[in-house]
């Protein structure tokens, strides 16, 4: 009967072991949970009275967690530079999350039951939030800059090959992770799109990857599936039509695929093959080059553009822009982009005169109501 139980005992370990694994590798941001309890680990030490350590919540832990926030917030356990709320509010959630994993309840709150951090957290963070500076979004590029560099951006293969991803990241509306590989190792959730997840289609039917490049380009449509994105979505399938034009997205990929040729299907879309045995790699540095690049080319300056706010972030930006401008409807942006709700509006930045155009004209024109209420 021992035996038994100590069996059970063992498989109820198992399973323990196996669920708490899972719990602590279900989010990407592991090193940066650990980097925040290490410096609320040091934190703690500052206060000598505080007897029952970082593992459990101390008495005065609110105290703790606002001076604690306030060291962040200076740079104390970071590269020495004051950081922005967002920054503050994830090492203050971490600090939380650890304590709630161990069975305590969320030091930032003084009940269960209540929903919003205490008041002196919030207004702290409050603070914090005015001082910082506003929001500066990454501006959207037309496609007079997409097709200048497709046409001029040819410098070597290598070059070639960031135009064409750049142009397919354009018209997918893809994220600069679901198309480069990072040289980051931190692990990710999204997985760059690969050789084997586009699919070239004539009159219905899939060409073959290993097709002369000829056969490839008399592609009439494309599909990408993006296999793992960083919203969590899963299997997220995007097709376009060709077009016959230089921005042809369609064209990019017969390119792309032709250029792979002998490669496996989980070769990411980013290598680039040199004949006969030199492969390179497209980063998102790259994309970010070419991107300025466009824009100085297409003097973006002189309307209102500055370099810094301009990034491989842009063609995204400039996707849904363009969408947006020529019609698309909001579920129809979203389903491309990708999208769970309308957060694509911040994308539509007020920079661009085009939304706004005639809008003062028509508010200026007289109608005649009467107050029904």
């Amino acid at each position: 009967m021992a035996v038994g139980n100590g069996a059970h005992q063992t498989e109820v370990q198992r399973l323990r072991d196996i669920a708490w694994k899972a719990i602590g590798t279900a989010t990407v941001d592991g090193a940066v949970r650990e980097r925040y309890w290490r410096a609320w680990e040091n934190h703690c030490r500052l206060f000598p009275l505080n007897e029952r350590g970082p593992n459990l919540p101390p008495n005065n832990v609110e105290d703790m967690l606002l001076t604690f926030a306030v060291a962040v917030r200076e740079g104390q356990y970071g590269l020495g530079g004051r950081i922005q709320v967002q920054s503050v509010e994830v090492a203050l959630r971490t600090v939380a999350q650890k304590y709630v994993l161990d069975g305590h309840c969320d030091p930032r709150k003084a009940s269960p039951a209540q929903h919003s951090l205490n008041l002196p957290i919030s207004r702290l963070l409050k603070k914090f939030k005015d001082e910082d500076p506003p929001p500066q979004p990454k501006l959207a590029i037309p496609v007079s800059t997409i097709q200048k560099i497709v046409t001029k951006y040819n410098f070597s293969p290598h070059h070639s090959a960031v135009a064409d991803l750049v142009l397919v990241a354009f018209f997918y509306l893809l994220r600069v992770g679901e198309y480069t590989v990072s040289r980051n190792s931190r692990p990710k959730r999204t997985i760059p799109l690969r050789k084997g997840d586009v699919r070239l289609w004539h009159k219905g039917k899939l060409l073959d990857h290993e097709s002369p490049l000829p056969t490839l380009l008399r592609a009439d449509s494309a599909t990408i599936s993006i296999a793992n994105t960083k919203n969590g979505t899963k299997g997220a399938f995007v097709h376009h039509d060709a077009f016959g034009s230089d921005v042809c997205p369609v064209a990019a990929l017969a390119r792309r695929i032709a250029n792979l040729q002998g490669m496996r299907a989980s070769t990411p879309l980013s290598t680039v093959c040199h004949p006969p045995t030199r492969i390179t790699r497209i980063s998102d540095r790259d994309v970010t080059l070419a991107v300025r690049w466009g824009a100085t080319y297409d003097c973006l300056m002189e309307k209102g553009y500055t370099v810094d706010r301009v990034s491989s972030h842009s063609l995204r930006a400039g996707g849904a822009m363009a969408m947006k401008l020529s019609g698309a409807t909001d579920s129809t942006i979203m389903r491309i982009g990708r999208w769970t709700s309308l957060t694509y509006l911040t994308y539509i930045h007020s920079q661009i005169g085009a939304l706004s155009a005639g809008v003062a004209w028509r508010m200026s024109q007289q109608f005649t109501f009467q107050n029904v209420g």
